[in-house]
């Protein structure tokens, strides 16, 4: 019955570990496509070498057949901008035609090699085959001046990721208060045999042998049905390519977890041994796990309730992150450019970037969204706003397809604070191409998002990244070129603020102002630009976030175990220790709230001093969910003496106790 009890209770946090395990496997497949059974990435650079296209692709096919690399070229779709990329191998295998993730967000296309007669040998690589010559693979390429950088596939790696990761740490955390929980448990079970064996001479190893090994057999029993059955829904459900790398990474929680439980309660019961006067006095066996006992409570309920705060917020927070990543969808044919240059080198592409700039701003395939936050302004600057930001009509055009008509309402320059107006006009006598920014600015629109709508808009500098707010100010510039110098230009294109439409119209606009890597090699500029997505980042931190909302809750979950097996362990030893007086109060009549009164007091002011401490460190935000929290506490203490003391009345009665 009890083992029963530790393997349920073992369950939970297996599961908390298998949750973890599935965010490392959908990490570690986006890097390394299992579909395909990627071992390596590479990131090649020709810049250096002196190679043609012709020469450096003739070169990469030429090792790939002679070592069986597998080598497949992750490069952009110029065909078909729905396409977010597509997946080229350099020689002839056994590929799928397309191949999905693990999050089964989007699908890759296999294509054949004559796909990159309209793309450069730099970029990304995908080792499908052998690797015995990999590492004379990246030597061969060093020595042609090509620069390589390697990335061999690794759980491992992605597992450190997570578990360093700050919104991760609950799981840490409830892992390790439900390990210390059931080794509690365990000990205060085993606690009357343990001494009655040392009692009777048996060896102190064969005592500690015995326990724990029945221990961890609960503890593995419970692992193996987890992972069987975790295992059996990522296949089914994400594939069977998957379940490798997810039971790897789950196989590593598992074992480290049982290896902590195992030493917790080795630990846990050095410290507990019973001793000759114990025994000699007749003092009951679970006295010496009284005081680990209450602090585990203490600690558990102190989580709990910390935890809550945050739970709930992140809870709450979800529907404003699906609403993030329905909106990052939307930009999902949106790119940026990638500066891989000096600061020497941008300044004299500045001219050629504000023309192309003004090239897609008449062919509407170019966004602006510049925004400064609070923190980025004079204390004074934004008066009632909590931002301002900058955007074109194409901008507002991406953002508000799909929400109501009345989404914002324009508001008139004068009925903006007058330092407000001044600081936008000083502003733009810096950025602007004319200087004038009297007669520029009398062109601006200016809009407030109604009640309820929280626009996405660009941070300013934030490589790309959305902040959704309603207390915003939108700006709205009739042109780009007018109302930017070449400068400002290239600086919010380098930060990802000006993006553009489509890889392929994209591509087209880098030739036509001789931007592409050839016209810079004749200029003499050693850098480049590149074209990157804007919402890859975008989707993956909204993934992230949704991961952390049931990460959060789980862990909840598991500490509201902990914390309740610790209570009635906590309970269970103080009325075995009290079981002296309690009887014969029962006996002459005295009710159950008379007898354990004195330490139901004790709980409820424990709790409402975790409470306070919880508000006076987290603040009020979250005050409601501190105190359902803390609501569940003031009930399961007095229940779990009550019951313990009851349970320990009917043992002296059958005398069992």
């Amino acid at each position: 019955m009890y083992k029963r009890i530790i393997a349920i209770v073992a369950a939970v946090m297996f599961t908390l570990l298998a949750l973890l395990a599935i965010i490392i496997t959908d990490l570690f497949d986006r890097d390394f496509p299992q579909a395909i059974d990627v071992k390596s990435r590479l990131i090649l650079n020709f810049s250096e070498s002196g190679l043609s296209i012709d020469e450096a692709f003739k070169l990469l096919e030429e090792l790939d057949k002679r070592w069986n690399l597998g080598l497949v070229k992750v490069a952009p779709d110029l065909t078909n901008d729905d396409d977010r990329q597509i997946f080229v191998p350099l020689n002839e295998g056994d590929y799928p035609s397309e191949i999905t993730w693990f999050g089964k967000d989007e699908v890759g296309k296999i294509v054949d090699k004559e796909r990159l007669s309209t793309s450069y040998p730099d970029g990304f690589y995908l080792v499908t085959g052998e690797t015995a010559h990999l590492d004379e693979f990246e030597n061969t390429l060093v020595h042609s001046s090509i620069d390589v950088g390697r990335t061999d596939a690794s759980i491992i790696h992605s597992l450190g990721f997570v578990v360093q990761e700050k919104g991760f740490t609950a799981a840490v955390i409830a892992s390790s208060a439900l390990i210390a929980s059931m080794a509690l448990f365990w000990l205060s079970l085993k606690a009357k045999g343990r001494a009655l064996r040392v009692l009777a001479g048996s060896h102190t190893f064969r005592i500690q042998t015995q326990d724990l090994s029945s221990f961890g057999g609960a503890l593995i029993i419970s692992a193996f049905a987890v992972a069987c059955i975790s295992a059996v829904y990522v296949g089914v459900y994400h594939g069977w390519a998957y379940v490798d790398s997810f039971l790897k990474a789950l196989i590593i929680l598992l074992l480290a977890v049982i290896l902590i439980s195992l030493f917790v309660a080795l630990i846990m019961s050095i410290a507990a041994w019973p001793t000759a006067t114990m025994l000699a006095t007749r003092v009951p066996a679970v006295k010496s796990l009284r005081s680990t006992a209450i602090v585990i409570k203490i600690l558990t309920l102190l989580l709990i309730i910390a935890t809550a705060g945050p739970a709930w917020k992140a809870f709450k927070q979800s529907e404003i992150t699906a609403a993030e990543m329905a909106q990052w969808k939307k930009l999902s044919d949106q790119v940026a450019l990638a500066f891989a240059s000096e600061t020497g080198e941008m300044d004299k592409l500045e001219p050629q970037i504000g023309e192309m700039v003004k090239d897609a701003e008449s062919l509407n395939q170019v966004a602006l969204s510049y925004t400064f936050t609070e923190d980025m302004m004079p204390p004074t600057g934004l008066k009632e706003f909590s931002a301002i930001s900058y955007v074109n009509q194409r901008w507002l055009d991406l953002v508000t397809s799909n929400v109501p008509d009345r989404s914002l309402n324009q508001v008139s320059l004068t009925s903006l604070p007058d330092d407000l107006v001044q600081m936008i006009k000083e502003d733009f006598k810096i950025w602007s191409r004319s200087g004038n920014s009297e007669e520029l600015i009398k062109k601006f629109q200016f809009f407030i998002p109604v009640d309820g709508y929280k626009i996405p808009v660009s941070i300013g500098g934030g490589d790309g990244k959305l902040q959704f707010t309603d207390k915003v100010l939108v700006v709205m510039v009739p042109s780009l070129y007018e109302a930017y110098n070449d400068s400002s230009l290239t600086s919010m294109a380098s930060t990802g603020n000006i993006v553009f439409t489509g890889v392929d119209a994209t591509q087209m606009l880098i030739h036509r102002h001789h931007l592409d890597v050839f016209s810079l090699r004749e200029n003499g500029i050693k850098g480049e630009l590149r074209i990157v997505y804007i919402a890859e980042e975008g989707i993956l931190h909204a993934q992230y976030a949704a991961y952390i909302v049931w990460v959060l809750n789980f862990s909840l979950i598991a500490l509201i175990i902990a914390f309740t097996v610790a209570a009635a362990i906590s309970a269970m030893i103080t009325a075995i220790l009290q079981a002296k007086r309690d009887f014969p109060l029962r006996l002459s009549g005295c009710s159950w709230i008379r007898i354990i009164q004195e330490r139901m007091v004790k709980d409820v002011l424990l709790v409402l001093s975790v409470i306070f401490l919880v508000s006076f460190v987290q603040g009020t935000d979250e005050i409601i969910a501190i105190l359902i929290a803390g609501m569940y506490g003031l009930v399961v203490l007095p229940l779990s003496h009550w019951v313990a003391t009851n349970w320990c009345f009917n043992g002296v009665i059958r005398r069992k106790i």
